[in-house]
């Protein structure tokens, strides 16, 4: 089948029979099927057959939809099926007005049958469409992977995994991820030309900015805004550029020559010619985008460069003048900063910049390289990994600009993925040390499922809050993507429409944006359901930006006033913009905040911001119009680079709350809003410098008034919103954002990272802030959750995805006091059976609590092994199986059943817990270094050979002791794997001597070769030769019950011998240590401990069994 062909019936029918469904199973057919609604896109619909095997009906559905409504055409299709009986149809979707590309897609409902009958309800749910988008101009290496190679179809699932975007996501990610490995090693940038060693200190996260920009790019390309000229290998090499060879040939010397395609296409299209207006403004002459001519232009970023690596100049300004637009927004702004000489884009004409940049042609281009990867990847596999040139691999698949939902995704490459390549690109580059690992940065990127059912709850809890909680049935019905009619009153609409457009939403780590994309999404389909005209929205913004013109602090003029109620219209006009384009303009500038403490987070966040406006404006062919783009607002007060955990340090009493300051903010607040607004580079710069002024005189105001230290003052004064390099060493939503009451929702994905990692780097960085939840053994997603609470209005909803074990661990003891007296906990839904981080060791829960009194009634759910597709509809899954519990203690949030609860009660009543057993429970020895200090047999045979007197012999025989690691133990017993421990201890004070190493020269002489990293070891001893102190060390003689930390189930064992364990192994000490080992051996033990008590649930479904547990 070839699929980059129009659509013909016959063939595709003849493809389903001969091809792709079961062999001998698909019944052919052409039956008129009468549509059961009244339809706004769909017109006609012919059943073209079935499989009696899958139960699957296929369908072609013909349209009218000239933009392209898939949100509305897969409503009446899951209608469509409904009304036929069926959960699960193909549809080939083809427009009235052409067949030269249409949809092939698999849609899926849950149909629901009548408590009392056999009868089908009147409802459905769980809608989902997945689709390819097919014929003339596609890239076919997708379908012909998933529908044509891959044979026939065995399953339903199986027919599932063809149209799943996952398993694409994935095949392109591996691919964009050994190009990356590839590239990195091989790339340069200047950035401070004095400082040659900060090239591969920065190297990853300039490599990570050009994908991400490139990938952007490719998909405003899918809106014909980007010459396809400019990706042509040939077109280039014969029309564009001189001597141009992009052909894989490594060298060891950098060449400048070979970074051609990168020096002179990309960087003049980022910084030039889509940072550029195309026109003076108010003029009609295409003058702007020119090249740079001589030193008067030195600074000017929006000027082109590199004119002589050019066949013909003019035609590239040509190419460019004839598609692609002004963005504004400072997109692509160029973040060399030339007066300190550092040049993170490189973008200049300089000599010894020029020198420093080495960015080849052949990564972009080279069609196939075989490179050895294994070192990257630590896997011994990737010696012979086939890589090609990013160009190629980006035209091997699909984009679409429209962003996906998990109710309707096009099995192509959406701006979610940005979102993706950023958070496991990520992966390699850790900000803070440049160094590799994600569990480092904590980051994870949160699937979408997860983000709908996370935004879907806060904002039904937000407009219980505002509207009322009588409607939560109608909520419901808003944010789902089913055709239920809601009954709701024109006079409640307005309540939520105005309740939407006051919403105040923070992510307060916000990534690369998936939270604040979903919830932009989501308010944009209530406004749908509940003004799908636009006329009530439009109206109420009409009048808003009427009253607020009057506002005395704002005093605009009647040219601005005009100017501003004319850009409404303009927003408005649906011959301009989709109606969703208004939807999300002032969504975005009134409602969505985001803080993440890395800047290029920030930016990627923008990014996805730029495209869902983008996708919704209708292009032309006029470049005096700007071909139908309207430049993109500007951003920087809406997402700021800074640190959400650090609050700035205010003196006694509100924000300086004097006349003055008032007026200062209020002025503030409006320059946000016209920064946002303005179009042009002159209305910007004007407002940018407005901000500063204005920035400068609160911080005197407030320091002399005496609310702020001079330090704070200073703090204030020098912020830059608009320095995308930089990240503010504090956060203040009142004075970044204008947001003074708090936020109305704070919903995210919060890091992950011990705060005593790094020697305790973020423990000393936090412990002074007076947070609650602190404990320096405790992790930073903690810390999040008060900061978090800290920035809500009064019942304000917070909503956080997060590793689970504050919920029983120790350090947890904090948060869920914190939880339990200054929040209410609404919903508790724990993922210890589900990896919800298919990469991530990490198990995760969902909390959404508010900030109000605690009323003990919280819906409570434990998602098992068993339930691992519950978040395809996690709504249902919470509703069918929560509990309320009552969660008001600090003691172990665990969730049990009634019955579970009950029973646990009664084990608390009848028995007599551990700690009253006159017990002592220890780690094992933790020598800093086990490679050193822990040997085989053999290694311990080698040093006792070579010790040169009998003597020596005996005392290194007895200080070499046999030792365990928790992976030796097993229930009842353990095996031994024939490791030792080299003693070498430090004694305990007033009882026993330390070890001299000097009275043990070939254990010295061993131990020596390890040396530089004993001395650098944190455990250690006296000298770096000594293990550190342990106060029980004559205990591991007595008898005792040794246990892994970590264990899959029970494994207890009873040891009287002497024998040592490692750090990953526990031991209980008690005259009653033969009892407790077949006592917590039990399979009794192992349910109860795991289920009702204060177990920890890590991947795998592996328990922690510590002493704090």
């Amino acid at each position: 089948m070839n699929f980059d062909q129009s659509y013909n019936r016959h063939e595709f029918v003849s493809f389903l029979r001969q091809d792709f469904l079961p062999e001998d199973d698909f019944i052919q057919e052409e039956t008129p099927v009468a549509f059961p609604i009244q339809t706004q896109y769909c017109y006609e619909v012919t059943r073209l057959g079935s499989s009696k095997s899958l139960d699957l009906d296929v369908y072609e559905i013909r349209h009218h939809s000239k933009s392209d409504a898939r949100v509305g055409m897969s409503k009446e299709a899951f209608r469509l099926l409904y009304a036929e009986g069926k959960q699960c149809a193909l549809v080939i979707f083809v427009p009235e007005d052409s067949t030269d590309n249409y949809r092939f897609s698999f849609i899926e409902i849950t149909l629901h049958q009548d408590e009392d009958s056999s009868r089908v309800k009147k409802t459905y749910s769980n809608p989902r469409r997945y689709s390819y988008y097919l014929g003339k101009g596609i890239a076919c290496y997708t379908p012909n992977k998933y529908l044509n190679e891959t044979g026939r179809v065995t399953s339903i699932e199986d027919l599932r995994n063809r149209f799943s975007v996952e398993v694409l996501t994935k095949s392109f990610y591996q691919e964009l991820s050994d190009w990356y490995a590839w590239v990195v090693k091989i790339i340069r940038f200047p950035n401070k030309l004095n400082d040659p060693a900060d090239d591969d200190k920065f190297n990853a996260e300039s490599t990570i900015r050009l994908v991400t920009r490139l990938i952007f790019v490719w998909f405003l390309k899918q809106k014909n805004l980007i010459p396809n000229e400019f990706f042509d290998r040939d077109y280039i090499k014969d029309n564009l550029l001189e001597d141009f060879n992009p052909e894989y040939n490594p060298s060891l010397f950098y060449n400048a020559g070979e970074s051609k395609y990168y020096k002179a296409i990309l960087q003049n299209l980022f910084f030039a010619m889509l940072n550029s207006p195309i026109t003076k403004e108010g003029e009609t002459e295409l003058s702007e985008r020119h090249f740079r001519k001589n030193r008067g232009d030195y600074d000017n970023n929006k000027l082109m460069r590199y004119e002589s690596l050019f066949t013909d100049p003019q035609l590239f300004v040509n190419l460019a003048n004839r598609t692609v637009p002004f963005l504004n927004g400072g997109l692509f702004d160029c973040l060399d900063d030339k007066d300190a000489d550092n040049y993170i884009d490189g973008f200049s004409d300089r000599k010894e910049v020029q020198e420093s940049l080495f960015v080849p042609d052949y990564i972009f281009f080279a069609k196939e390289v075989i490179v050895d990867l294994s070192h990257w990847y630590e896997d011994k596999k990737k010696k012979k990994v086939k890589v090609s040139g990013i160009l190629n691999i980006l035209k091997r698949y699909n984009f679409t600009i429209e962003e996906n939902t998990p109710f309707d995704q096009e099995v192509s490459l959406d701006p979610e993925l940005l979102g993706k390549v950023f958070e496991n690109l990520l992966a390699s580059y850790n900000p803070e040390t440049q160094t590799t690992a994600r569990k480092q940065t904590g980051s994870f990127y949160t699937p979408r499922e997860i983000v709908q059912y996370m935004v879907d709850e806060s904002l039904v809890a937000h407009l219980k809050r505002t509207v009322g909680e009588d409607l939560e049935p109608e909520y419901r019905k808003l944010v789902a993507y089913t055709d239920e009619e809601s009954n709701l009153t024109d006079e409640q609409k307005h309540q939520i429409m105005e309740a939407i457009y006051n919403c105040k939403v923070l992510d307060p780590a916000c990534g690369s944006g998936a939270f604040p994309v979903g919830m932009l999404q989501q308010m944009v389909h209530i406004l749908n359901r509940i003004d799908p005209t636009n006329d009530n929205w439009k109206k109420m913004l009409i009048d808003n930006a009427v009253k607020e013109s009057r506002n005395a602090f704002q005093a605009d003029t009647d040219e601005e006033r005009n100017a501003r109620l004319k850009d409404i219209e303009d927003s408005f006009n649906e011959s301009l913009n989709n109606p969703d384009y208004a939807r999300k303009l002032y969504l975005i500038e009134n409602c969505i905040y985001g803080v993440d403490i890395q800047s290029i987070a920030i930016q990627i966040s923008k990014l996805r911001f730029f495209i869902s406006l983008v996708v919704d404006q209708l292009t032309n062919n006029d470049p005096v119009k700007n071909f139908g783009i309207r430049p993109l607002p500007n951003l920087e007060a809406k997402f700021v680079a800074a640190n959400t955990l650090i609050p700035l340090t205010k003196n006694e009493g509100e924000l300086g709350r004097t006349p003055a300051v008032i007026a200062i903010e209020n002025n503030l607040k409006e320059a946000n809003h016209k920064i946002f607004r303005a179009k042009s580079v002159k209305t910007k710069r004007r407002w940018k410098d407005r901000l500063k002024e204005l920035r400068k005189e609160l911080a005197t105001q407030l320091a002399n008034d005496g609310f702020l230290s001079a330090d704070a003052a200073n703090q204030l004064a020098s912020w830059d919103m608009f320095d995308q390099n930089a990240s503010a060493s504090f956060f203040d939503a009142e004075w970044m954002f204008g947001v003074k009451e708090g936020f109305d929702i704070v919903i995210g994905n919060p890091p992950y990272i011990q705060l005593q990692a790094n020697n305790g780097e973020l423990a000393d960085l936090y412990c002074d802030y007076g947070y609650k939840t602190f404990i320096r053994t405790g992790d930073i997603y903690c810390l999040f959750y008060e900061r978090g609470w800290q920035v809500l209005k009064k019942d304000g909803c917070l909503c956080f995805i997060t590793s689970n074990k504050w919920m029983r661990a120790n350090y947890g003891e904090k948060t869920r006091s914190f939880f339990a007296k200054y929040t209410n906990p609404q919903i508790l839904i724990d993922f210890s059976g589900i990896d919800i981080f298919k990469s991530a060791t990490v198990v995760t829960n969902i909390l959404l609590f508010t900030r109000s009194k605690n009323q003990g009634c919280t819906f409570c759910v434990a998602a098992n092994n068993q339930q691992k597709k519950c978040i395809n509809n996690l709504y249902a899954f919470v509703y069918k199986n929560r509990y309320i519990q009552n969660l008001s203690t600090s003691e172990g949030w665990i969730i049990l059943t009634p019955s579970e609860l009950a029973i646990k009660q009664k084990i608390i009543k009848a028995g007599t817990p551990l700690k009253d057993w006159n017990i002592q429970i220890y780690r094992g020895i933790l020598t800093g270094y086990n490679d050193a200090f822990i040997i085989s047999t053999e290694k311990r045979d080698e040093i006792l050979i070579n010790c040169k007197t009998t003597d020596e012999y005996t005392r290194t025989l007895k200080l070499i002791q046999p030792i365990l690691r928790g992976k030796d133990i097993r229930k009842y017993g353990y095996d031994w794997a024939g490791l030792w421990i080299i003693n070498v201890h430090n004694g305990i004070k007033g009882k026993l001597e330390g070890i001299h190493i000097e009275d043990y020269p070939a254990i010295k002489n061993y131990l020596d070769k390890y040396i530089e990293k004993l001395s650098k070891r944190l455990d250690q001893g006296d000298t770096p030769y000594n293990l550190r102190n342990c106060a029980y060390l004559t205990d591991f003689s007595k008898p005792k019950v040794i246990y892994p930390e970590t264990t899959k189930g029970a494994r207890f064992a009873y040891d009287e011998t002497g024998i040592y364990i490692d750090k990953t192994c526990f031991m209980l000490i008690s005259d009653s240590a033969l009892y407790l080992q077949k006592t917590l051996s039990s399979k009794l033990f192992e349910v109860a401990y795991n289920k009702m008590f204060s177990s920890v649930e890590l991947v795998n479904h592996t328990y922690q069994y510590n002493k704090h547990a």
